[in-house]
């Protein structure tokens, strides 16, 4: 404990509560295993971790039926509309409102559309996340 941070105390605990959230994530992108986030509402979103990168983000995938993408105020349900989305900035809406920034990378062969997502909003919305699950 330092005597010229009277705050330390409180610290250390929101520190180790997201460092916990974010080696959970980090295990199961290693394991290339599904991530389940479960947040304070009872909201649950499940999406896989291709790759990550300080600068654009994480590349995520996540069921394009399941979660609503919005590409220049189109809903992207299907592999044509995401193809013609692919770099531009989209967003990502989770089944409890909140949306986050996605630039759409692709498609897979099983229909879950891919997408970069800013790590710092994703850190933005990491308070309300709960607990981290690989499935």
């Amino acid at each position: 404990m330092h005597p010229n941070y009277p705050y330390q105390p409180f610290y250390p605990y929101y520190y180790d509560y997201r460092q916990g959230l974010f080696q959970k994530i980090l295990a199961c992108y290693q394991q290339k295993r599904w991530i389940r986030l479960s947040f304070r509402d009872g909201t649950t979103v499940e999406g896989f971790i291709r790759s990550y990168d300080l600068l654009r983000g994480v590349l995520i995938y996540v069921s394009m039926q399941r979660y609503t993408v919005s590409c220049e105020g189109v809903r992207v349900d299907s592999l044509q509309k995401a193809q013609n989305c692919i770099g531009k900035s989209s967003t990502l809406t989770l089944p409890n409102n909140i949306s986050l920034t996605f630039t759409i990378e692709g498609v897979d062969q099983s229909q879950n559309i891919g997408g970069w997502v800013n790590i710092n909003e994703l850190m933005s919305v990491s308070g309300q996340v709960v607990d981290v699950n690989c499935i």
